[in-house]
């Protein structure tokens, strides 16, 4: 029976690392009619459920896993990745434990640890946790990425580009390597390597991936000729202002031109294009309507190869000022310079890295002759009521304007400002591609993207913004304070 059991088990792992699930499932059902709380059947029940996205399910199914048999250290990490899919890494990382306790030579269960580390910004840690998995098997090159992702977020980044270069030369195809790699060849301004290792972003796993177009029609080669250019958008709407920057140098070209942005976007971008056809990128638009196809962050490859190329025309977006006018014209007294503030991040995962609480900002909101306007997205009322009840300091408040997604109205209030403090987000972008000056919280390491790499403390991409840099992640003192001084300068005090 015993020998059975066995086959069966090895039959159903091999069926799970091949993605059968539904054969791996059957045999697992076999397996615990024989035995009906076999630790292991249960424990790969909890992967299939993980691979299903049920970790509530999976969760359930590792208990029972554990109940069955308490040593089974395979069980304790596997109960802590589902821990750590749940946004639990505290529990995910007691679960490591465990499994490291009782099976000190796992080197998946030290991965995971410092998976779980990097997850709560203990980074120092999870350097720790890494090198332990890689003393037990050097040559992992899923262990000499994450090594390299934590030195990344660490400010670390020769020592990140290493391990990523380690990684590559163990398994060729890695293409999280290699994607990150292009990122700091990108932050680096070394655009020729930077935007081929760039093409690799569709073949990553990450969470933010873009959705590839599905065509026959052929990608674009850069050349010029009759017929139709598709250019579609991809990932979120900051990156879309971004890619925008380089939509002048098409004009050069006979091309017709369509191009997908998100939906909030297309009114700014048909009035600042007028020459293009501007799309919303959840139309099903026809094959018959194109010819060649480009994604948008690939655009880069043909106009931004070298340093000489950043003579792009600033601003590019046109702003609608009516309603920012008429605010100004009833509200605006005095000649106290108008300073919009912006400081948090929506983008999962990375969000939190280019984020602060708005009460860190009291230093900058504090200076007299200077009047603020927020200029945040999203629920942010309760925020600012705050710092007037605690400092007393009023900002003005757009509370009845959604800056989230009427895009027009942010880009005329943003217009108005003199000058405009923010974090990196969507607010950063626009600002940048209005040609407004811009002081720029950027934070250290993997959340700071790499067009927000500076050349003489200015954006390559926004020359109108000026970056402030964390010197240690997490903190955010320096760059508010030296923002602090050089408002001071500019208003006299």
């Amino acid at each position: 029976m015993r020998n059975q059991v066995n086959f069966l088990l090895a039959q159903a792992t091999q069926f799970l690392q091949n993605n059968n699930l539904v054969s791996a499932d059957l045999l697992l059902r076999q397996v615990l009619k024989a035995s009906t709380n076999n630790s292991e059947a249960l424990r790969l029940q909890a992967i299939i459920l993980m691979q299903q996205g049920d970790p509530e399910g999976a969760l359930l199914q590792i208990e029972r896993a554990i109940l069955a048999d308490k040593k089974n250290g395979n069980a304790h990490s596997n109960k802590g990745n589902i821990q750590l899919s749940l946004n639990k890494p505290l529990d995910a990382i007691k679960s490591y434990k465990v499994a490291i306790s009782l099976a000190p030579r796992n080197s998946e269960a030290h991965n995971n640890l410092g998976n779980a580390y990097q997850e709560i910004s203990e980074y120092e840690e999870a350097v720790k946790c890494y090198l332990r998995a890689l003393t037990i098997t050097p040559n992992n090159y899923e262990f000499l990425c994450n090594l390299g992702n934590v030195y990344w977020k660490l400010g670390f980044l020769d020592q990140a580009r290493a391990h990523y270069e380690s990684a590559i030369a163990i398994s060729p195809s890695h293409y999280e390597s290699i994607y990150n790699l292009a990122h700091l060849d990108l932050t680096d301004f070394d655009f020729e390597r930077g935007w081929m290792r760039y093409e690799s972003r569709w073949l990553t796993r990450g969470d933010d991936r873009s959705t590839p177009l599905l065509t026959t029609r052929p990608i674009w080669d850069g050349g010029k000729r009759d017929g139709s250019l598709f250019i579609w958008a991809e990932q979120g709407v900051g990156d879309q202002i971004l890619y925008a920057s380089m939509f002048h140098e098409l004009e050069a070209y006979p091309q017709k031109i369509i191009i997908s942005v998100d939906k909030k976007l297309i009114p700014v971008f048909k009035r600042s294009f007028p020459s293009f056809d501007i799309i919303d990128r959840d139309s099903n638009i026809l094959e018959e309507a194109y010819d060649e196809h480009l994604p948008m962050g690939s655009l880069g490859y043909f106009f931004r190869s070298k340093l000489e190329d950043f003579n792009q025309k600033i601003p590019y977006l046109n702003a609608s000022k009516d309603m920012g006018e008429s605010y100004v014209a009833k509200n605006r007294l005095g000649t106290n310079l108008l300073c919009g503030i912006s400081w948090k991040s929506g983008r999962a995962k990375l969000g939190v890295k280019k984020s602060l609480p708005l009460i860190k900002l009291a230093p900058i909101i504090c200076i007299d002759k200077i009047r603020f306007i927020n200029l945040q997205y999203g629920s942010v009322d309760e925020e600012i009521s705050s710092i007037q009840d605690d400092l007393g300091i009023a900002i003005e408040n757009l509370s009845k304007i959604d800056l989230f997604d009427d895009i027009e109205s942010a880009l005329s209030y943003i217009s108005l400002c003199d000058i405009v403090v923010t974090t990196s987000n969507v607010t950063a972008h626009l600002a940048g591609a209005l040609g407004k000056e811009t002081l720029l919280l950027a934070p250290l390491g993997h959340g700071k993207f790499w067009y927000w790499s500076d050349l003489n403390g200015k954006s390559l991409w926004y020359p109108t913004v000026k970056i402030f840099k964390q010197e240690r992640p997490g903190d955010w003192l320096k760059p508010i304070e030296a923002i602090k001084i050089y408002l001071e300068s500019r208003v006299g005090i």
